[in-house]
């Protein structure tokens, strides 16, 4: 069943079809959902401090969907060079993104021993959050600048 799924939507790509893209009312959804969620995860840090990891979870998930809805919710005119400018976007995010990912723990090795302190543990690893909001951040602002030089 994947196999064809995945074989419908090559067919429709070699068509020349784009991706599809939600209607330009849903970047309002999507700030709301980010702007409830932050909202949320204040509340929860300073009123329910037994449980802040589910809901700090929780409410961090929710602002990645919010992120992921502004990031396909259309533009109010959207035509074709507003598409090429999304995926050059997206192209730059993308090498951006990783250039950062790449980058970081190595400016942090060297922060860690200018200071001589041993890094805590959270500081180590990239966290899921953290690896998808600065991609759908970095997509968005080169979108935002991109639109801004038409």
């Amino acid at each position: 069943m994947k196999s064809s799924i995945l074989k419908k939507f090559c067919e429709f790509e070699k068509k020349g079809g784009v991706f599809p893209l939600l209607p330009a009312y849903f970047i309002w959804v999507g700030l709301t959902v980010c702007l409830l969620s932050i909202l949320g995860l204040l509340l929860v840090h300073f009123q329910f401090e037994n449980q802040v990891g589910f809901y700090k979870n929780l409410f961090m998930h929710f602002i990645l969907i919010g992120l992921f809805i502004i990031t396909l919710s259309r533009d109010k005119n959207e035509d074709e060079r507003t598409l090429q400018l999304r995926y050059r976007a997206f192209a730059f995010a993308f090498v951006l993104g990783t250039f950062m990912l790449l980058l970081m723990p190595f400016a942090a090795m060297i922060l860690d021993s200018i200071n001589d302190r041993t890094p805590l543990e959270w500081e180590q690893d990239q966290s899921f959050f953290f690896i998808i909001s600065s991609f759908l951040f970095y997509y968005l602002m080169y979108f935002q600048i991109f639109k801004k030089q038409l």
